[in-house]
């Protein structure tokens, strides 16, 4: 099934920044060609690299992207959630207290991202399951209306957004360190 963005005027403020990263119509069909993508870009990355942070108090990079598999989990769970009607309202969680408390700095980048590969493998699994009307089926995550399309853009728009920041605050300064 096609699922298109949802529109712009539906976002809240918050999710309205992250609109900058989608150029595409069929964010479904999306999602799996970033995940090809990533994975070819990640497994460029070496190990030595992965361990960089580029300032104190930063994430090294293989937490970036356990930051996204553990986003994109929690993100799924919230569109599952919705897609069943289930509507009790679900909190937010602390992304850094998950990185504190994760294991990411003694796992590799390899691992790390093949974690995140069948994370975004279930993910497409669940959406490709959902209905037109499914889709649009609302709840509240984090103190916000959303539905599962909106939740799909978000997954997407936030990959995007971490693995420019990566290249442009990371590996730029990786390779002059």
């Amino acid at each position: 099934m096609k699922i298109t963005a949802p529109p712009f005027e539906s976002l809240n403020d918050y999710y309205k920044t992250y609109w900058k990263y989608l150029n595409e119509e069929d964010v479904l069909s999306a999602l799996a060609k970033q995940g090809d993508v990533t994975m070819k870009w990640l497994f460029s990355i070496s190990e030595m690299t992965a361990n960089f942070a580029y300032a104190e108090g930063k994430w090294m990079i293989k937490e970036v992207i356990g930051h996204l598999s553990d986003t994109e989990r929690i993100l799924s769970y919230r569109a599952l959630q919705f897609a069943r009607n289930d509507n009790r309202p679900i909190p937010g969680f602390d992304e850094n207290k998950f990185i504190m408390e994760s294991n990411f700095r003694d796992r590799t980048l390899k691992d790390i991202s093949m974690e995140w590969q069948t994370v975004r493998a279930a993910t497409i699994s669940l959406f490709s399951s959902m209905t037109h009307e499914i889709v649009d089926r609302t709840g509240f995550a984090n103190g916000l209306v959303v539905s599962p399309r909106i939740i799909l853009f978000f997954i997407y728009c936030h990959e995007r957004h971490h693995t420019e920041v990566i290249k442009e605050r990371y590996l730029t300064k990786a390779f002059s360190a």
